[in-house]
């Protein structure tokens, strides 16, 4: 399957150009790209949103939309909507003038974010191993040799985006909507959170993959109060490794 990966490259002209990346069997073949079904804004939050989790854009930096645009060679509109949906996400804060930066959590909303999750992921768990479906079931596992894979390489997106995947099909598995609209709230800060970690240790992946296993394992023999234990286990054991990283 060929992953995409979005990014800018100068081009003879030395104006930048948006491109795509195919990976397949360690060959890297530069192509401009064609996505006739992906919107402009998509194409422009894609890129954003990736250079946020990876640092490109560091937490704080301010956002220049016309910048943006003479970079980009697109107009300010799709910008705009861009920076709406990563508003949306937490990624992004919005001041009362329309000034754009990254945001840039404090230890303090880590642990408010932390509060948040040893409650709800674990209570998502309980209920998706009573209320998962066989297509469900499929979705969760699907990410596991996702994770096995990624642990080989130091993309940092990947690395996030799989985590992502993995707990948040599980929450959707739950099948409580005001509980996913609830811990949907706490993506934005969740990313710079995990974006921490793995930039100290990116090993902990493979701790966390173990984690996983042992949660959809459970999940699927719907023994909802292993699942339940086993994320708080995971979450717990997340934040402990963030604090020691912090101190």
């Amino acid at each position: 399957m060929i992953d995409y990966l979005y990014f800018f490259e100068y081009s003879f002209s030395n104006k930048r150009k948006l491109y795509t990346v195919d990976e397949m069997e360690g060959v890297f073949v530069i192509v401009q790209i064609v996505k006739k079904r992906a919107t402009l804004k998509t194409q422009v939050y894609d890129y954003l949103r990736e250079h946020i989790i990876t640092g490109g854009l560091k937490p704080g930096e301010r956002l220049i939309e016309e910048k943006i645009s003479d970079e980009l060679e697109v107009s300010r509109s799709p910008i705009r909507e861009a920076i709406r949906m990563l508003e949306k996400d937490g990624l992004l804060f919005v001041n009362k003038t329309g000034g754009v930066t990254v945001v840039d959590p404090s230890i303090q909303d880590f642990h408010h974010l932390y509060e948040c999750r040893v409650e709800m992921e674990p209570l998502a768990a309980f209920y998706a191993a009573q209320r998962r479906t066989e297509e469900l079931l499929e979705l969760i596992h699907s990410s596991l040799p996702q994770t096995g894979k990624i642990t080989q390489t130091n993309n940092l997106k990947k690395i996030h985006d799989v985590n992502l995947n993995f707990h948040e099909t599980v929450i959707s598995a739950s099948a409580n909507p005001f509980l996913v609209s609830m811990i949907s709230q706490l993506r934005g800060v969740n990313s710079f959170y995990r974006k921490s970690i793995l930039e100290e240790n990116p090993l902990h992946i493979q701790h966390a993959m173990q984690d996983h296993q042992q949660i959809f394992q459970a999940i699927v023999e719907q023994d909802a109060e292993k699942a339940k234990q086993f994320m708080k286990a995971h979450i717990e054991s997340d934040y402990t490794l963030f604090m020691k990283l912090s101190t």
